[in-house]
Order: structure tokens, then C-alpha cells, then sequence
């Protein structure tokens, strides 16, 4: 696997699942309201015309330097297939890699993540343009999401607790519809994504920390 797959998977796992997130929520909405009113409806009541204020984490060079390392580390040992500790991260670690990745692209300091429970609580402001729809030309997304997020024996799944969009809750029975999938279920579509996932034991969320721990490397 070249370094520019290498990469390109791990971005997938973030930043390619918020954008499939956010077309799911918007699908499933569009099917409460039905074709009919679904672009009126839509774009009135869950997008804005400017964005939200999402919370900032502030961290010295060190700082930052230090969890890139880390993060290095533990994926360079998981492509290579040797030995290495779980890698664990604080609320502000996560946040510092999120928006210090040289993936991050328009999600940079538009997105916070914060550890509540055994939940991530996300807090994200994207233009819509990026996906690449013209009637949402100038309008935001304006979430604040609560997501479960675990993985056992290779089987990541992501599943949507809670989600405001817009300072409204999404209805009941959209929301039935988004719970009920596993919105990480389209990384598996990426060889990348799922050669690295393979590779992981256990994902959990705990203790107010994010801890990834690896498969022990096959004895040759």
C-alpha cells in the first residue's frame, strides 16, 4: 500500500464520515418532508445563511506537535504491522489532531468534538456548496450531533444518538430512520480504509478519552 493510500484511508475515517453524515441527515429529511416540499422546506428550516460559532481549542506548537507525533507513531506501527501501545487521546488531543490534520481541508476549526460519556458530541459548521448541490449555494450546515462510536474485530460502527441542525431538532421520525444505520458503513467501500481497520481490536470511547487499541501483529 503506497503512502498516498496510507493517508488517504486515514483521512476517510473522520472527515470521510462527516461528510457521509451530513448526506444521510440531509436524506433522511428530505424523505420526512417528502419530494414535493423537500427543497423549500429543507433548506428554510435546517440550513442557515451564515455559520455557527463553533468552539475553538487552542494549543502551543508543542502541544500539537506532540499528538501529531504520537498519531504518527501509532499508524506508522499499524501499517507496518508491529507491536505498539493503545493510543489514547484527551478531549483536546482530538480536537488539536482533527484540526491540525493536513487532511482537514473546509472542516479546519469548523469542527469540535467533545467526549461526554461513553458519546462524541460533535459540533460542526460546513457550506453546503461542498457537496456539490447549487440550491444550497450560500447556505450552511449547523450541527451539534451525539454519536456512539466503537469497533470490535474490525467492525466499526457509528450510530447517530441525538442531532439539533440549525437550532431545531431533526423529527422523531427522521431521526428513527438515521438510528437505525451504521453511518460508517460506506468506509468499508475503501481498500485503504478497510485494510487499516482490520488492524485495530478495539475502539472505544471512556473515562472522557478516545482509546484505540491495536491487534497484536500474526507471528511469522
Amino acid at each position: 500500500m503506497s503512502e498516498a493510500q496510507t493517508g488517504k484511508g486515514r483521512g476517510c475515517f473522520f472527515y470521510g464520515c462527516l461528510t457521509l453524515v451530513i448526506l444521510f441527515v440531509v436524506g433522511s429529511i428530505a424523505l420526512y418532508f417528502g419530494t414535493r416540499y423537500f427543497i423549500g422546506r429543507l433548506v428554510a428550516q435546517y440550513t442557515s445563511p451564515t455559520p455557527m460559532v463553533v468552539p475553538k481549542v487552542e494549543g502551543t506548537p508543542e502541544e500539537i506537535k506532540g499528538v501529531q507525533d504520537r498519531f504518527k507513531v501509532f499508524a506508522d506501527a499499524l501499517k507496518a504491522g508491529r507491536q505498539t501501545p493503545p493510543l489514547s487521546l484527551s478531549e483536546k488531543e482530538l480536537n488539536l489532531l482533527i484540526n491540525h490534520a493536513p487532511q482537514a481541508g473546509e472542516f479546519k476549526d469548523n469542527v469540535h468534538v467533545a467526549i461526554v460519556g461513553n458519546k462524541l458530541r460533535g459540533t460542526l459548521s460546513l457550506p453546503l456548496e461542498r457537496l456539490g448541490w447549487r440550491w444550497f449555494k450560500g447556505r450552511y450546515f449547523n450541527g451539534v450531533a451525539e454519536v456512539k462510536a466503537a469497533l470490535e474485530n474490525g467492525v466499526l460502527l457509528v450510530t447517530l444518538d441525538a442531532l439539533e441542525v440549525n437550532g431545531k431538532p431533526v423529527p422523531e421520525q427522521a431521526m428513527a430512520a438515521i438510528r437505525n444505520q451504521n453511518l460508517a458503513k460506506d468506509l468499508y467501500k475503501d481498500a485503504a480504509s478497510v485494510e487499516v481497520l482490520q488492524r485495530i481490536e478495539r475502539l472505544i470511547v471512556e473515562d472522557g478519552r478516545l482509546l484505540v487499541k491495536p491487534r497484536e501483529p500474526t507471528k511469522p
